[in-house]
């Protein structure tokens, strides 16, 4: 386990490295058991023996947490959309995550977001869950996925307001 990020990891800017794991190859393949297993152990270990600060962008929805593969985490970022479905699911997640498997704190990102936002937090208080920020709705990032490109190249509104939920997430974590 010691070295699978570093062999198998992409380095990028600032040292960080990319690991692009679980992903179904074809259909008819067979379920995600073993490649969830591999993780869940590989995220104990990069997460207790290495003590390091690791991102795990999962599939939507809750599979992940039934798995326990997000157990250990100190904090969970939702993103929900605006729909009752999403903010119904976000709640789903805060219960299996923090009372079943011990996940401490979450967050929540609006994404795709517009006037409504005072209106889904309003809904997401009523699952305790704290917004840390949103994202409006920006067809810069419809245009940058269409050229295949970086939505960072491509800038825009949405970017700004990525950029501001991650240094409020930074600050809070120090």
């Amino acid at each position: 386990m010691d070295d699978i990020v570093d062999k198998f990891g992409v380095k990028g800017p600032d040292n960080v490295k990319l690991l692009v794991m679980g992903t179904v190859e074809r259909g008819g393949s067979g379920c995600m058991c073993p490649a969830s297993s591999f993780l869940k152990a590989l995220m104990r270990h990069v997460i207790l023996k290495l003590n390091s600060v690791v991102i795990l962008d999962m599939e939507a929805g809750v599979e992940h947490l039934g798995r326990g593969t997000t157990k250990g985490i100190d904090y969970m970022i939702i993103v929900v959309e605006p729909g009752a479905r999403s903010i119904e699911t976000a709640g789903r997640i805060a219960e299996l995550g923090g009372r079943q498997i011990g996940i401490n704190k979450f967050g929540v990102v609006i994404n795709k977001s517009g006037e409504e936002v005072s209106q889904i937090e309003e809904k997401l208080k009523e699952y305790d869950l704290p917004v840390i920020g949103s994202i409006r709705f920006d067809p810069d990032l419809v245009k940058a996925d269409l050229d295949n490109i970086s939505p960072i190249e491509r800038g825009g509104a949405a970017i700004s307001s990525i950029i501001k939920i991650f240094e409020k997430l930074s600050n809070n974590m120090e």
